[in-house]
């Protein structure tokens, strides 16, 4: 999905989440945040790959990359680092608003790729991309 719809569904979203419970602005924009700022593992692998700090030209590298790619292991986005977060969240109540906004652009991710049926070359779970990057190294970096 593109930033600009994480941007606008965020906003949406972190603003119904404070009218409909007793939450602060700080929380609200947390939310809001953590719905955009999950994305910034697009980023660091741009620029751990390609050695290019431009954000323009690593959108346009990510966009391109085709359904064929190599599994890419975005962090962020994993099941297991999600389960970290919740697991914070427990302990320390900052997280699940962290949490609550990562959950939000997981699933937006996930109806984007369902409703248009895209063909996606990202790995959801660290385990798995690991385990088979041993398995199959000719077909992971």
């Amino acid at each position: 999905m593109l930033p600009k719809w994480h941007i606008l569904f965020g906003a949406i979203f972190s603003l119904i989440w404070s009218w409909l419970f007793p939450i602060t602005i700080f929380q609200a924009s947390l939310i809001f945040l953590s719905s955009i700022l999950i994305d910034f593992d697009h980023y660091m692998l741009g620029v751990i790959r390609n050695k290019i700090l431009n954000l323009k030209k690593l959108y346009f590298w990510h966009k391109n990359l085709s359904k064929n790619h190599k599994p890419i292991m975005h962090i962020f986005h994993s099941i297991e680092f999600i389960l970290f977060i919740a697991i914070l969240s427990y302990y320390i109540h900052f997280f699940l608003f962290i949490l609550i906004g990562m959950l939000f652009h997981s699933i937006l991710d996930m109806f984007d790729i369902i409703y248009n049926r895209k063909q996606t070359c990202r790995e959801f779970s660290l385990i798995r991309y690991l385990f088979l990057k041993e398995k199959y190294p000719e077909k992971y970096f």
